[in-house]
Formats: C-alpha cells, sequence, structure tokens
C-alpha cells in the first residue's frame, strides 16, 4: 500500500471510531410524546324529548362514522340529573368528546361525514328537517391539546353505573393559565387524582373556544356516590393542602363550570 493511500484509510477509520465513540457517549434522546387533539362539543336542545333525540342519532350514526374514519374512543354524554344544585341550567345540553391523532382529522372531520352515505342514511332526522324544528338548537366546540402527562384520551374499566366530572377552569391571563396547568400536570394535582381514585379521563389546554384562556378535564368513578365520595378524600388529602397554597399557584383558576355527566348508551368512553 502507498503511503499516501495509507494514511488517507487511516484518517477514514479514525474519523469514524471517533463518531462511533460520540455516539455512543451522548445519552439517548427521548421520542417527544405526541398529544392528542380533543374536541368537545357541547350541544343545546329544545327539550328532554330534542335531547333523546340527539343522543340516539350520535350514538347510532355520528360514534359508528367516526370510528370508520379511525376516530376513537369517542365520548356521547348527558347530565346527571339531582347531581348538584345548578345541574337544571345545562339538562338540556348533550356533550360528545372526539379524540383527534392530528390536527388532519379535526379539520376534514365534517366533510367526510358528509361524503358517508352510510352516515347521511343513519342521521336523516338531522338532515330532513328544518331550521324551524332543528334537532339541535345550538353546538359549542373546544378545540383541546392533552397535557404532556397525560397525551390522550384514557378509558378506564369503570363499569355500567359510571359517572363523570367535566371541569372548566378559565384564568384571567395565559400566564396564570399556563400555571395552573402545570399545577395539574407536573406539580402533582393530576398524581393525586390517580393516587386516590378520580381516574383522568382526558386533560386538555383549549386552543379555541369561549371563556379564553382556559383547560378542560374530565375524571370519573364507578358511580356517582363514588365520585363524590373520592372527590372529598382528594380535597381533605395533605398532598392537596400542600399543593393548593404554593404562591406560584396564586390567583389562577378565576373561573370555573362544573358538569356531572353520565354516558350515553353508546358512549365509548
Amino acid at each position: 500500500m502507498k503511503r499516501r493511500d495509507f494514511l488517507a484509510a487511516g484518517s477514514a477509520g479514525l474519523a469514524a471510531l471517533t463518531t462511533t465513540t460520540a455516539l455512543a457517549a451522548e445519552p439517548a434522546v427521548a421520542e417527544p410524546v405526541r398529544r392528542e387533539f380533543i374536541e368537545v362539543r357541547k350541544y343545546t336542545v329544545k327539550n328532554a324529548d330534542k335531547r333523546a333525540q340527539l343522543v340516539s342519532i350520535l350514538d347510532k350514526a355520528l360514534i359508528p362514522a367516526l370510528n370508520r374514519q379511525e376516530i376513537n374512543p369517542v365520548g356521547v354524554f348527558v347530565p346527571i340529573e339531582g347531581a348538584e344544585k345548578k345541574a337544571e341550567e345545562y339538562a338540556l345540553n348533550v356533550f360528545a368528546v372526539i379524540p383527534h391523532k392530528t390536527m388532519r382529522t379535526f379539520v376534514s372531520v365534517n366533510t367526510k361525514l358528509l361524503a358517508d352515505r352510510q352516515y347521511r342514511r343513519d342521521a336523516a332526522p338531522i338532515f330532513e328537517t328544518t331550521s324551524k324544528d332543528p334537532v339541535f338548537a345550538d353546538c359549542e366546540t373546544f378545540l383541546l391539546q392533552g397535557f404532556p402527562t397525560i397525551p390522550s384520551v384514557e378509558v378506564p374499566q369503570l363499569g355500567p353505573d359510571r359517572a363523570f366530572r367535566l371541569r372548566l377552569y378559565r384564568s384571567f391571563n395565559i400566564e396564570r393559565n399556563a400555571a395552573k396547568i402545570r399545577m395539574f400536570d407536573t406539580g402533582g394535582e393530576l398524581a393525586l387524582f390517580r393516587e386516590v381514585g378520580l381516574n383522568p379521563i382526558f386533560f386538555g389546554n383549549i386552543l379555541a373556544g369561549t371563556k379564553m384562556p382556559a383547560f378542560l378535564y374530565m375524571v370519573g368513578c364507578s358511580s356517582l356516590e363514588n365520585l363524590n365520595e373520592t372527590w372529598k378524600t382528594f380535597a381533605s388529602h395533605p398532598k392537596w393542602q400542600a399543593i393548593k397554597d404554593l404562591p406560584e399557584y396564586k390567583d389562577t383558576a378565576t373561573y370555573i363550570e362544573n358538569f356531572y355527566l353520565k354516558p350515553s348508551a353508546g358512549s365509548q368512553i
């Protein structure tokens, strides 16, 4: 081998060895967690009959159609009558929780529903009525992004009598909203929920909606009684008492909405 070739080969080998050694020395970088986008729809109807009609359509038409788009699990919920004093204020609401792995499915969902002939047949009452007698009077939509520590919708096995608590926390500016999210996400509150048995379903910052800046979350238990008892356990827990008075979380949630919900017959959550 000529001296010139030998030196070139040696340099290449040294470079390769150096690169391999450097790569081995670098710590492995974890892949970023993909946080789902979560669509929460709040329908308003005129009366109890319309509510029953809408729930039936969501169960028998919307959920299967979304599943055909590979969107799942889809939740449909109605208020629990008598769960709290304010329950009558939202008795004519129906809620739907629709997870999206990417923004693309959120953007295209209704276009695909309109192109789905089976959905159009199954949801015929929505399309065959007139503006004088619609199935629902209004639909308010919130678009969320899951928290880093709970990036997607979870479906714990809670049984047929399961009950849920949906809560909206609004702050007066985006910095205080971010602080309140940290209180749950990394500050210990969400971990304590799991510890006491308040099963997280989703936690998401609201990217688009009303009453912003804010976030929505949902927890569930095996029954309304169990939900109320577990909430009391959480509220009196020493860890919560230590978290709630920390100065970094002062003056965060200045407005709270609270809904006690039960699943429809066809709900996948």
